[in-house]
């Protein structure tokens, strides 16, 4: 579902202008053109290199609603990569998992302080911070947005696979107050580096079919921007990335469908069978596995280049490199069991 015809299809559906609506054909520091399309599939309202003298912040969430799947951890590592060169921010979704997605605030802190030190030593270089125990700038933001963010800008701005997430009973199908707070307050989190003047410009990078929350941020930053003139001219950019495909035909991998992914807590059995038996080749003529060796193996353009070439000629070949993969895998695996 989320591969280049989903791309197109956004561009036409949402109408974002071409010129706003681009391919990657950008670098960053330490990431060349070939490196970034592997990462990002495309970008918003980011049409050539930032300027050097502009204060960037890249920033992405990630929602405590369980522990991580590999499409989580694919998402640190593209954060892992930004860090290295440049400032970038992880925000760990724990009022958005209590108000949005229906967990318990004990579930939620303990998964809190496990996601930050497993973050950290995954070898992440920026800034993690959760929702929760921050200082009150960014609710001081809230308050201030909350005038602006109309039920409107709520209603619109549902992820793409929201109606998959009601039907399994996931979410509200109506827009209720606590998901409301929860929407809004995302927004305060990407508006908040620009309204205090700590940054310049600010890049949010997320899976494609959560767009429609940049969407939401720059109607909010619209709307303020007569009263908070700090604001004005300026909207928030983004990154969006190729989702992981999920398995057993699910779009994407969820935390909220275990049957869709990898968990990290899965049993070395189950990650083994999962990445063995990958053998459906999905529109792009890859497979679920090799979008995870790209997001998360850390190889080169020309080894990923090379997987396609073996996936389809020495099938004894292929089972070796996902029997390689595996062992990185559990080297992940057991990183967050020690945390």
């Amino acid at each position: 579902m989320f591969n280049e015809d989903y791309y197109l299809n956004v561009i036409k559906e949402f109408g974002y202008n071409s010129f706003k609506f681009n391919k990657i054909d950008f670098t960053l520091p330490g990431i060349n053109t070939k490196s970034m399309r592997n990462l990002w599939l495309c970008s918003y309202n980011i049409d050539h290199n930032f300027n050097s003298k502009s204060k960037v912040l890249f920033t992405t969430g990630i929602g405590l609603s369980g522990t991580p799947h590999l499409g989580t951890i694919s998402q640190i590592t593209r954060a892992i990569k930004l860090s290295e060169y440049n400032d970038v921010q992880i925000v760990l979704g724990d009022v958005d998992a209590y108000t949005g997605r229906k967990s318990s605030w004990e579930s939620t802190q303990l998964l809190n302080s496990k996601y930050r030190n497993f973050i950290k030593n995954m070898g992440f270089k920026g800034i993690v911070r959760d929702q929760s125990t921050f200082d009150s700038n960014v609710y001081v933001t809230h308050s201030k947005i909350s005038k602006y963010f109309s039920h409107e800008i709520a209603t619109k701005s549902e992820e793409d696979l929201h109606e998959l997430y009601v039907s399994n009973g996931k979410v509200e199908n109506d827009m209720t107050f606590n998901r409301k707070y929860s929407l809004s307050l995302m927004c305060a989190d990407f508006i908040d580096p620009l309204i205090n003047d700590d940054y310049d410009e600010i890049v949010v990078f997320l899976g494609l079919d959560e767009h429609k929350y940049v969407q939401a941020a720059n109607k909010v930053i619209n709307s303020m921007s007569n009263e908070f003139p700090q604001v004005k001219e300026k909207n928030i950019r983004a990154m969006y990335s190729p989702l992981i495909s999920g398995f057993n035909g699910f779009p994407k991998m969820s935390k909220s469908f275990p049957e869709s992914s990898i968990n990290i807590e899965d049993s070395m059995v189950s990650i083994e069978q999962k990445i063995i038996n990958d053998n459906f080749l999905l529109k792009d003529n890859s497979t679920v596995t090799i979008q995870l060796m790209k997001a998360l193996g850390n190889y080169t353009d020309i080894e990923i280049d090379n997987f396609f070439h073996i996936m389809e000629s020495n099938p004894n070949e292929w089972r070796k490199e996902k029997e390689k993969f595996i062992n990185k895998l559990m080297i992940i695996k057991e990183s967050w069991s020690n945390v």
